[in-house]
């Protein structure tokens, strides 16, 4: 290799994922004093011009065959980001799109709702991905999902340089039952989704609660009301491409198939704030688990509030959600001590007070039972000052 090593990074600077994923790569590349860092649009024409650069390695956010393509004309080792296309023996490293869409259903499930839409491309990889997670997660809780599947010959607009949802999907929301849980691709179509439902007179959540997927923080917090969104580690997944694209530099072999990491979680906001439980005790008692303060609240509590007794509400809790009374409890404990950890830096036994826990152990216990990772790991993954995640509401 020589002294210094020219890295092409063809991205699309004004997409949120693009943003975090290149902190990724300079953080790797801090690692690396020989790497210069070349930042190229990815629109075709500058990507044909690298050809004078002679980079000896390229990381890409590449969603268009015609890119990736010469890009592989170049001869020299590069690694894809960005999901969309089919794996077509390019490197690659992303999400695991398949349980970003569980958890984004899971997310409106535990809501109660019961019917369901989402919000796809049919030629988009990830898409279909996500949307077979949702689906899958949908179906196994006994529901069927109504999807919108954009179909059109275009390549996917990943810069939104006309309305990619028109007047079918206008149609199809006005057709749509209400309550109902939708999510999508990513964040911006349930942005889209929010101002026609605006248009249209519906209210956002009590008619269409809503999740998006990716986090783009100025695409949630810009929405009316603010978006809930799955969180994707592309900070993360940035850091893991430029490792990639060293060891692929330095002679390694590709891997078989591509690196998949896991989403962050899911970042609850106004989109989905809303219970749709036909039994009214029951989310009389749902509604006070939530908004009561969570380190004052109890199962007697809750029973006492009711008007039956705790062995009928236990079996009710059960009937609506899956789950009991102390369950709902715990759930809601554990989402605000995420909530907690992503985007503040509260001490973890003043954390766990607010979160509503006795003490740090308990904390550590359900946390880790819920999540399957301990707070100070689920932490960690949110301590890039630019990923600080806004908490609920």
């Amino acid at each position: 290799m020589p002294s210094t090593a020219s890295i092409g990074l063809i991205f699309g600077y004004n997409s949120g994922y693009c943003r975090e994923a290149l902190r990724g790569i300079k953080r790797y590349a801090d690692t690396r004093p020989n790497w210069v860092l070349v930042p190229i649009p990815s629109e075709l024409p500058a990507v044909r011009t690298l050809a004078r650069l002679r980079p000896q390695g390229l990381i890409g956010w590449v969603y268009e065959k015609s890119t990736a393509n010469a890009l592989n004309r170049l001869r020299c080792p590069w690694v894809n980001v960005c999901g969309i296309l089919p794996d077509e023996g390019v490197p690659r490293v992303g999400t695991d799109d398949f349980l970003a869409g569980q958890l984004a259903a899971t997310h409106l499930l535990d809501a109660g709702l019961k019917r369901f839409g989402f919000i796809g491309h049919s030629r988009n990889a990830a898409s279909v991905g996500r949307e077979l997670g949702f689906r899958s997660a949908v179906e196994r809780a006994g529901y069927r999902l109504d999807s919108y599947e954009e179909h059109s010959t275009w390549p996917f607009d990943a810069w939104v340089s006309r309305w990619e949802l028109g007047r079918g999907f206008r149609n199809w929301v006005k057709s749509l039952p209400t309550p109902i849980g939708v999510s999508a691709y990513y964040d911006l179509w349930i942005f889209q989704l929010s101002e026609v439902c605006r248009d249209l007179g519906l209210h956002v959540p009590e008619d269409i609660a809503m999740i998006g997927i990716g986090n783009d923080d100025l695409m949630c917090e810009l929405a009316r009301p603010s978006l809930s969104s799955v969180a994707l580690p592309a900070e993360q997944i940035g850091y893991e491409a430029a490792a990639l694209l060293d060891r692929l530099m330095a002679g390694e072999l590709p891997p078989e198939r591509p690196i998949s990491l896991a989403p962050l979680g899911v970042i609850a906001r106004q989109s989905s704030d809303m219970l749709a439980i036909d039994d009214p005790v029951v989310a009389a008692a749902v509604r006070m688990i939530r908004q009561a303060p969570l380190h004052l609240i109890q199962v007697d509590d809750v029973v006492r509030a009711g008007s039956v007794s705790r062995r009928t509400l236990e079996l009710r809790f059960r009937q609506n959600l899956g789950r009991g009374i102390f369950e709902e409890i715990q759930r809601v404990r554990v989402d605000r001590a995420a909530s907690l950890l992503a985007g503040t830096d509260m001490p973890m036994s003043a954390l766990a007070e607010q979160a509503g826990f006795s003490n740090g152990m308990h904390l550590l216990l359900a946390f880790r039972r819920e999540t399957g990772m301990t707070p100070t790991a689920y932490r960690r993954q949110f301590r890039n000052p630019h990923t600080r995640i806004m908490r609920r509401g």
